[in-house]
């Protein structure tokens, strides 16, 4: 008899959690439905620091970036255009690069960081 009030309060506690859980995951659920809620919050947070990363960046990781996007490589004057930086500016940025053998020189002007 012992045994089985014992199992009976074991199951007992067990469907309790499990009502608490459910209604965890009803509420979850509402709130999806809802998407001005956390979600939403949740989502300009992320947006925030990403655009806080984006200030963060030196010029060269900025080009370096930019030149990722273009598998075949882009123009110096391209990135001039995108980056917003000065020619001197990408001039330095690519020279030092192909040093380090962070990029390479496609063609006449072209320079790509794929094909290392």
């Amino acid at each position: 008899m012992k045994n089985i009030a014992k199992d009976l309060s074991m199951v007992a506690n067990q469907l309790n959690n499990l009502a608490i859980k459910v209604e965890k995951m009803a509420e979850i659920y509402t709130n999806a439905a809802n998407p001005s809620t956390s979600v939403q919050k949740a989502a300009q947070a992320a947006n925030k620091k990403a655009v806080a990363k984006k200030k963060n960046l030196t010029p060269t990781d900025q080009v370096l970036t930019i030149m990722k996007r273009f598998r075949k490589g882009i123009t110096v004057a391209a990135l001039r255009e995108k980056s917003g930086l000065t020619e001197k500016q990408i001039s330095n940025i690519v020279h030092r690069a192909c040093k380090k053998d962070k990029m390479k020189r496609v063609g006449r002007g072209v320079y790509s960081v794929f094909g290392l």
